[in-house]
Order: C-alpha cells, then structure tokens, then sequence
C-alpha cells in the first residue's frame, strides 16, 4: 500500500521535532567517584604518640603548630566511616605495607590481630607492599586467604583481611606469570572501576633475598600499562593505579598542596607517572611515608604518610564515559583529639595487648637518656645508629675479632624515647628493630671497605643516606662543584684504613645480602651468623647503659 504524500510529510515534520528536541536536551552532569586511601600502615593498630610522621597541626590556643598525636585503627576507623558518611558510594584503596616492620603488639601476632582490624575497613584492595613479604610470599598468602592449620593462626577467630593484595608486576621469575591477582573490579558511582596494583620495582633492595628466591619484579609504569586493554576489554570505565612507590617533598612541602604543583617533590614517583598510560584517572602511592596531593602532567598522585596518621580523599568529577573532568584531594588527619575510638576495634587492640603484654613489657634496663634515628646534617650518622652498630660490635666481638661494624638506616624504624627513672623495655627496643634480623660477621679487603663507603655517598646533590658505624670507624667526605660527593680520610681504630689489609665486619643478615644496594657486602668471605640483632642491642643495654651516651654523633664528618 502506498502512503499518501500528506502523510509521509507529518511524518518527516513530527520526525524533526523529535531531532531538535534531542538536540535541545541538556548534557548529563558529571559524576562525582570519591576514593579514599591509605598507606603503610605497618601494624599500628595501637594509638600512636607524636613522632615526625604524624600530623602537625597548630594549637588553637597558642597558634604552635607541632606532630599531634593521631592514628590507631580505632580512631582510623572512625574517621574513614565519618568521612565515608558523606560519600556512601566510595571506595578504599590501600599503597601496600599495612603490615610488616610492625609493633610487637601485632608482629608477635604475625601481624593477624593488623589484618583482622583492616577487614572491617571495606577495603576494595591493597598493593602489594615490600614488607608484606618480610616472612615470604607463602606466609603472606597464608594470611590473605585467612589460612589456619593446627598451628598457624594466633589471633582467635583469625579470617584474613577480605581484600586481594595486588601485585601485577611480582612475576614468577621461571615462568614469567604474576603470581598475585593484577586488578579487581569494582562499582562505584555508577561506573565499573578497575584498581590495578603493583609492588616497587626496588623490592629485592629493600628485603632480604631469601624472602624473594623465585621472584621478579617487572618495572611499574610497564606492566600497568599492559594491562589496559585486558581492563577496557572487561568493562573497566575508570582506572585506578595503586602503588607501593612514591615520592619526597623537600622543605617547604605540604600534605595539602592548594596548587597540586608540589615543586619540592621527588623520587621515583615522576618517573613512573610520566611514563604511565593516560587511561589511569590516578595514581595512588605508598612506600616513602610521606603525605601529599600532586598533579603530575594533570594527573592525581597521592600519598597518606603512615601509620593511620592520615586519609587521603580523592573525588574525579567524571563524564558519561568515565573521563575525567576535574580532579581534587586533601590528606584528612587522623587526630586522637577530634575522633572518638571505634569500639569493636579498641576492644580488639585491648585484645591484642592483652595477649602480648608479657613479652611486650619485659623491662631491659634504665638508660641514661634516649637517641633518634635522624642524622643531623652536615654529617650523617645519627646517634641511634651508631648505638646499633656499637652493639652488634660488642655482640661479635664476644664471640671473637671484629673490626668495624655497620647499620642501614632504613632499618631503623623508631626512636629510642626514654622517660626519666623508667625501664626501657622490650617493646620499646623491637620497635627500632622489628625484623629479626641476623648478625653477620664476614671479612672484606681495605679497598673493600673504601668502595662501599664510597657508593653510599650521594650523587648529583641528593640526600645522603649513610651507613652507620660502629666507634672504631670514623672518616670524612666532602661535595664537590658537581655535587657529587667524594670519600676522604678514613680511620679504623684511630689508624688509617689499609687497603690490601683483611678486617672483620659485622652487619645484619640484610645488608649481608646486598640490601638498600650495598652489593659490595656479598663480596664478603668466611661468614658466620653470631645470633639476632634484638639480642646485640638487649645485650650492650643491659651490661653498659651508659652505651647510649657513648654513641653520640660525629663519627661521619662532611668537610
């Protein structure tokens, strides 16, 4: 039948109307998809006093702005679920290292009491972190499926965390495949958002080789970027990146930039960033304990300090495709002072202390006075430092010769604080030195010796980061106009370091091993493995107190 010319005209008109009503419609407004995150955690579920990770805020009454005391999982609880109130439809996401380098309250729970807490979060996923291998990746496996044998778990009632660690870039070093989950996805504000998540590429640096035997670790900004159109194909419409790597503001650096310019930051964060595919929204970090919010070429790159001190919130307003618009962020404080605890999981903490407070509260001795763990510029050592290297000196040389002993300051993890005609106690003590590791003596040349001093001086004006020494050693180092620094006299036992001389060096087993990229320590010969470095330090307390007095710094001198 043929339509009438009348009729194919209305239709053509009522078919128009309809186009310019189309047209007319107004665009979509943006969506807003809030994700909050934190990092390195490191088992601190009990509150923190003030340390210079925490927080620094000003007293309202006298304007004096000073680290606050903050963090804890109660109070961290509390201020996520606050802060998620306003924002139902969000996500957490954690940089890795919640656990691992931990307190004795959680360490001597295997860090299972840490993993309990965290799993009340909400966590979507965490990066795989350097020191959540510290016990190797079957333990850590262990632990993320809530694994208890007859004898395994410690914490009653122990499930795992509820979340994936992920790890894109941790490779089976024979077969080349990841040997943890690449990405989860997740919905969120209406869109399919995929969190992707990667180990720093420095791990076999930063841990002992043992804990990684069979393991590779591919670089960052690659693998994530090979794994984009594995995630467009599954429906991702939102990229997240979520790294255990970060950077360093120098002075003058804020946790809140306004600007997101951060013109002090560094490390290799830029790197990563730069190199990374366009299609992540942002870029989530951990690793360095440091708090920021960035733009790295227009891109958000944040970081959450440490220890529960602070949350990150990120909101990307974003189009119908998931594109983003605008992006912003701001590093919430967790302070003590303005959250109440979370009662369940204060109830957990008291638990946990409960169950350690034996151990924990084993007094060692009364010290004379306390020691941090910073270096004071210009030199380099720092007076906790050379009291652990004092110590493991003492340690091997009851045993038998020794020479020279070194301590990494990366291993460091606390101050040693002291409060007047109280006993320092063991918990005070494993809190500096968390890892249990081994003293080693071994033997190197002079030349030896001088070549790994020399590799620890910094380069193109970069921070120095300087090994420890015991008091027989003392030497000098100077910058040149290139910045870069040079090694002068070096004094073993008051006399010159002899370069074709054999001298007995203990270390722990980690920078035996080649840790924080000291590969000159694995040329050492004629090893032996003396006992624990927590022993060494309980020893030279104990027998000499005034040890502490005695390791004062100025044994490293900047010319």
């Amino acid at each position: 039948m043929a339509f009438s010319t009348q009729f194919r005209f209305s239709v053509g008109i009522a078919f128009a109307a309809l186009l310019a009503g189309c047209a007319a419609q107004p665009a979509a407004a943006p969506t807003e998809l809030t994700l909050f995150s934190i990092n390195d955690f490191h088992g601190n579920i009990q509150p923190a006093q003030p340390t210079p990770l925490m927080p620094r805020v000003a007293n309202p009454a006298t304007g004096e702005v000073k680290a606050q005391p903050a963090g804890g999982v109660a109070y961290l609880a509390s201020a996520l679920a606050e802060l998620r109130a306003r924002h139902p439809d969000s996500l957490v996401v954690a940089g890795g290292d919640l656990i691992g380098a931990s307190p004795l309250i959680s360490g001597l729970l295997r860090d299972e009491p840490t993993l309990a807490a965290m799993s009340r979060l909400d966590i979507s996923a965490s990066a795989l972190g350097n020191h959540e291998l510290d016990a190797g990746l079957p333990e850590l496996l262990r632990k993320a499926h809530g694994e208890c044998g007859p004898t395994e778990c410690l914490w009653p009632g122990f499930k795992g965390p509820g979340f994936p660690y992920l790890g894109a870039n941790v490779l089976d070093a024979a077969t080349g495949q990841p040997l943890l989950p690449t990405h989860v996805v997740k919905q969120a504000a209406g869109f399919k958002v995929a969190i992707a998540g990667v180990a720093t590429l420095d791990t076999p640096h930063v841990i002992v080789a043992r804990a990684i035997q069979g393991i590779r670790f591919a670089d960052e900004a690659d693998t994530l970027n090979a794994l984009v159109p594995r995630l467009k194909a599954e429906g991702a419409q939102v990229l997240v990146a979520v790294m255990h790597e970060g950077g360093v503001q120098g002075p003058g650096g804020a946790a809140n930039d306004a600007s997101y310019a951060c013109p002090t930051l560094s490390g290799r964060v830029l790197d990563i960033a730069r190199r990374l595919d366009p299609a992540y929204a942002i870029i989530i970090g951990g690793h360095t304990h440091q708090a920021y919010t960035c733009k790295i070429n227009g891109r958000l790159v944040v970081q959450a300090g440490s220890y529960g001190g602070w949350i990150t919130e990120s909101r990307l307003k974003l189009d119908a495709a998931g594109h983003v618009l605008d992006a912003q962020a701001i590093n919430h404080p967790v302070l003590q002072s303005v959250y109440a605890p979370n009662p369940a999981l204060a109830a957990l903490v008291a638990q946990a202390a409960a169950l350690t407070a034996a151990q924990r509260n084993k007094p060692v001795a009364t010290l004379p006075r306390g020691a941090t763990r910073h270096a004071k510029e210009p030199n380099g050592d720092s007076w906790l430092g050379n009291l652990i290297a004092d110590s493991q000196l003492a340690f091997a040389r009851r045993q038998g010769p020794a020479d020279i002993a070194f301590m990494n300051p990366g291993g460091i993890r606390a101050d040693l604080s002291v409060e007047p005609d109280k006993p320092t106690t063991m918990s005070d003590l494993i809190a500096i030195q968390p890892f249990g590791n081994d003293v080693v003596a071994l033997t190197l040349t002079g030349q030896q010796i001088r070549d790994i001093l020399q590799r620890q001086l910094p380069r193109g004006g970069a921070e120095p980061r300087m090994l420890q020494p015991s008091s027989t050693l003392r030497y000098h180092w100077r910058v040149g106009t290139d910045g870069n620094a040079a090694l002068g006299e070096v004094l073993v036992g008051g006399q010159p370091l002899e370069r074709t001389r054999d001298y007995r060096v203990v270390v722990n087993n980690f920078l035996s091993e080649g840790g924080d990229a000291q590969a000159g320590f694995k040329h050492g010969r004629d090893r032996a493995v003396l006992g624990t470095d927590i022993d060494a330090l309980v020893d030279l307390l104990r027998a000499n107190p005034d040890a502490v007095r005695q390791a004062a710094p100025g044994r490293i001198v900047r010319d």
